[in-house]
């Protein structure tokens, strides 16, 4: 049985990044982050920082995307609570990305400075 769950998981993450056009943002800029953190050498500590927002990020724009799918369904026609459901998951991604962003300036300004 937990094979099944385990697959539909998978599945739906492949979804997500399939049909969402931020989802296909959000990996290609984990994948630089992921690269330029790789070329910087950065600490154990800042990588669980960097981890930590990545998967914030990757969350709430997969739970932004359930909201937005069911809320599509369960209104046919435009609705103001439909589109104030929408903003409000929406603007838990744009959270979470300002987050990251944070986490980003202090783990990386500081080593690019030093670098060049």
């Amino acid at each position: 049985m937990r094979k099944i769950g385990f697959k539909h998981a998978l599945r739906g993450i492949y979804k997500a990044i399939e049909l969402e056009f931020n989802m296909k943002i959000h990996i290609v800029s984990m994948l630089v982050v992921i690269f330029t953190g790789i070329w910087l050498k950065i600490e154990p500590i800042e990588w669980l920082f960097i981890i930590l927002a990545i998967a914030v990020v990757l969350i709430a724009e997969t739970l932004n995307t359930a909201i937005e799918n069911i809320t599509d369904v369960l209104f046919k026609e435009r609705d103001e609570q439909a589109r104030n459901i929408k903003d409000i998951s929406s603007g838990a991604v744009l959270l979470a990305s300002i987050f990251a962003a944070i986490v980003g300036v202090i783990i990386f300004v500081p080593k690019v400075i030093t670098f060049f």
